[in-house]
């Protein structure tokens, strides 16, 4: 089991990330808000606005290092199993549920490629991804309350795809694909518990890549940028078989289906413009998210033959569509200073007062941004070097369980009576730019 554990982990590496949809792409654009700069030419731009790359004349890249650090209210003295669970038999038993979850150090890494001919565009590519590995999943806590928007969901890989092209010299659209893939695994074995033979296994793995539509439309002025741009949602599925049999003697012990949405991004429309204004730069864009598909990634099993019986998921999440407004502000007070702020409002996709059965939570969030840049030439080359900030404040919530089991028994659900739903994520950044 713990073989198959590790495949299944493994076999989930990239994936759509939303470490940029969360925290920025950048250090010229979190700071702003997380969103597209006023700078045809910003590789950072990549993730918001591809289509930017139609007028980009100039090589040029971006790396951006990230440290996220959560800090979650405590839920103490709730209940953690019951006769529904099954952990304990019929014996409810009380205590607190982890909320303490690791700090994250990510990286990003843009380019912009503009293609030699002179009227043929550019092509962006742009990586996000957890320092050290490639992607570190958890599917957290089957029954505890869990902050499932940040447990795992921005700790893994992806690459975006984009190419850009001027139509004239005010209007560029793009055409891209962000990458995610389908993981499914087959493992058998065959266990013996005399001394005839000794125990065997096999295991077959398959990873097929799924591609998500991108496509941006830009206009653009001297002082002046108006930006839409959609991505097709994303799926990461994961389906496992796992059978083991005992030969001596024979039977049939596990023949399960191990199942599970390990991350999913919505369909996303974002609408943006940007403005100049002698030493400011005012921003302002809203996202569109479509979350009717989302599933949390609690693993199910389900039976299919043998004595271990399936899941018993007593969550039924109703999720609802977003609507995320951002504003952002750049001042100039140099040629080569960029002083800058932002705020968004993101509400929580998740329809629910969560005193029903089950314990996914999450709740709306007011985030504030700020940070600065600074341009030098060196060695032939355009630098600039930039440092942000965001704290995000997740808005209170007391949740109160309702009464009875998650099966309808009587007693009490997991979770109860209640605890309150809460607390901040700090997000600091460094990043530097080169143009050749």
């Amino acid at each position: 089991m713990k073989f198959l554990l590790a495949l299944i982990l493994i076999s989930t590496q990239m994936v759509n990330s939303s470490l940029p949809e969360f925290f920025g792409s950048g250090t010229s654009t979190s700071p702003i808000g997380n969103q597209a700069s006023f700078d045809l030419n910003d590789p950072n731009n990549i993730y918001y606005t591809p289509a930017f790359l139609g007028f980009a004349k100039k090589v040029s890249a971006t790396a951006t290092a990230y440290v996220i650090d959560t800090d979650f209210k405590d839920i103490n003295g709730i209940v953690k199993s019951n006769s529904t669970t099954g952990e304990t038999g019929t014996t409810t038993t009380t205590g607190s549920a982890n909320t303490n979850y690791q700090s994250v150090n990510s990286a990003g890494v843009s380019i912009v490629l503009p293609i030699r001919f002179e009227t043929a565009g550019a092509l962006g590519i742009s990586y996000f991804g957890p320092i050290g590995t490639v992607t570190e999943t958890d599917s957290g806590d089957p029954v505890l309350p869990e902050y499932v928007m940040y447990r795992s969901r921005y700790k893994r890989s992806q690459i975006h795809v984009n190419y850009g092209h001027a139509l004239n010299d005010n209007w560029a659209l793009s055409f891209g694909t962000h990458i995610g893939f389908q993981a499914s695994a087959r493992v058998s074995t065959n266990v013996s518990l005399g001394d005839s033979f000794g125990s065997r296994g096999a295991s077959q793995t398959k990873i097929s890549p799924s591609l998500g539509l991108i496509f941006s439309l830009v206009r653009k002025d001297d002082d002046s940028r108006y930006y839409f741009t959609f991505q097709q949602e994303m799926k990461s599925n994961l389906e496992t078989i796992a059978t083991g049999d005992i030969s001596d003697p024979p039977l049939t012990l596990i023949n399960i289906g191990i199942d599970s949405m390990m991350y999913y991004d919505p369909h996303t429309f974002r609408f943006g413009s940007s403005f100049h204004f002698e030493n400011f730069e005012f921003y302002g864009s809203f996202e569109y998210q479509l979350w009717d598909k989302y599933k949390s990634p609690i693993l199910l099993v389900s039976n299919k033959g043998g004595t271990v019986r399936g899941s018993s998921n007593y969550e039924k999440l109703k999720t609802k569509n977003i609507f995320i407004p951002k504003l952002g502000v750049k001042y100039m007070p140099h040629y080569r200073w960029g002083l800058m702020a932002g705020a968004f409002y993101r509400p929580t996709p998740i329809d629910s007062d969560f005193s029903g059965a089950g314990n996914s939570i999450d709740t709306d969030v007011l985030g504030l941004t700020s940070g600065l840049t600074y341009d030098f030439r060196m060695f032939k080359y355009d630098f600039q070097i930039g440092f942000s900030g965001q704290y995000h404040m997740l808005s209170d919530q007391k949740v109160t369980k309702t009464t009875g089991q998650e099966n309808g028994n009587t007693g009490s659900k997991i979770g109860a009576p209640g605890y309150d739903v809460g607390g901040s994520v700090i997000v600091m950044q460094s990043g530097i730019k080169v143009g050749f």
